[in-house]
């Protein structure tokens, strides 16, 4: 199918003075040539750094993101809720899906602006696997959601081996080691082949049954993969 230009698109600006364009989109599921992509990543960036922010108590930059984000979350609905572009026009689940994203991040204000930061990190993390679906969902993968997706068995082996549980993190390494290598067919990028040799060390060290030394490599894997999933848009790049 011919795909569309965009003319003289609509551009609206967040607080970090990104646009948020309007304007026709393409049929083909492209990411790099996606309007819905780009306005898409600029609620899940602000998102991100909103999550990795109330998670480290950060409680400056939890209001700066957070306000970021509801800012860009307003403007997203507010341009989607009687129209969705091709990559998401039979997905009859995404109104559902974007409302109840508003509703956990309204949610959160009052924690957010009052420093009660665990709390509002805790209740943020549930938007992650929305968003993960949503592209999963209308076939949008993309290096961004390939990380989001190992995330969760990343998450098990770093509690086994904070625990010191050298056969918690063998057991948990096979389905880290798939979700890492699907990650890896998107990209072999520095950051990407830095949480392998954290991962591979872990299993390294569990093997060797070196339980004192999990936590501080577990630390590693976690810092290297922080490190690139606030840096991967949904572009991958």
């Amino acid at each position: 199918m011919e795909k569309q230009a965009a003319k003289d698109p609509i551009q609206e600006t967040n607080p970090d003075g990104e646009n948020i364009s309007g304007g026709a989109a393409s049929d083909l599921k492209v990411a790099d040539e996606s309007l819905f992509l780009k306005d898409f990543d600029l609620v899940n960036d602000p998102y991100k750094k909103t999550l990795f922010a109330t998670g480290q108590g950060q409680r400056n930059d939890s209001v700066k993101y957070y306000m970021n984000l509801t800012d860009s979350l307003a403007l997203f609905q507010e341009k989607y809720k009687d129209h969705l572009p091709p990559e998401i026009n039979s997905d009859k689940q995404f109104s559902e899906d974007i409302m109840n994203v508003s509703s956990i991040v309204s949610g959160v204000k009052d924690d957010v602006y009052t420093g009660n930061l665990t709390q509002a990190h805790l209740k943020l993390e549930a938007v992650r696997p929305i968003f993960q679906n949503i592209l999963i969902r209308n076939n949008l993968m993309s290096l961004s959601v390939a990380l989001v997706d190992f995330h969760d068995i990343m998450e098990v082996v770093l509690d086994a081996a904070n625990d010191r549980d050298a056969a918690g993190v063998l057991d948990a390494y096979p389905k880290a080691d798939e979700k890492l290598s699907a990650v890896e067919a998107i990209s072999d990028e520095s950051g990407i082949k830095a949480i392998r040799a954290n991962l591979d060390g872990l299993a390294n060290l569990a093997e060797k049954n070196k339980t004192e030394e999990l936590p501080a490599k577990a630390s590693d894997l976690k810092t290297s993969y922080v490190k690139v999933y606030l840096a991967t848009s949904i572009f991958g790049n």
